[in-house]
Order: structure tokens, then C-alpha cells, then sequence
């Protein structure tokens, strides 16, 4: 049986999609159990138009982040 899993965009800012990452599969991609993910910073992701991704606790963190990026450089 196939899943669909469907993203719903909370808001676009600034060119970048930004949602919740609750049932976003990229978590496990990167080998973080859910149960760990769950009680990490990445709960809100930012997608860009160029496929640049970023991660937040909050969307008052990813609208910071975009908007000054050079204090979050990694």
C-alpha cells in the first residue's frame, strides 16, 4: 500500500515555502528516529524556489533565519 504524504504550506516569505515538518519524510532520510526528531530545533522547515532547505523551532525562528542569514551561517 503507497502512502501519499502532502505538505501544507503554512506561508510563502520571501520565495520560501515554509510548513510544518511533522510528516515530512526528509528526517528520516537523514537516519533521526522520530522520537528524536520530534525533541529537536527542526519542527518548522523553510523550503526555497532553488531547493534550499532550512531548519526552525519556530516560524518566528525560519522568518530570522531568512531574514538575516548571515547570523546563522552554518
Amino acid at each position: 500500500m503507497a502512502y501519499v504524504h502532502s505538505f501544507l504550506m503554512i506561508e510563502n516569505y520571501k520565495g520560501w515555502d515554509i510548513t510544518l515538518n511533522w510528516d515530512n519524510n526528509d528526517y528520516l532520510q537523514r537516519g533521526i528516529s522520530k522520537s528524536d526528531f520530534l525533541n529537536q530545533k527542526e519542527k518548522w522547515i523553510g523550503v526555497h524556489l532553488n531547493g534550499e532547505k532550512i531548519y526552525g523551532s519556530s516560524l518566528k525562528e525560519i522568518r530570522h533565519i531568512i531574514d538575516y542569514p548571515s547570523l546563522h551561517e552554518k
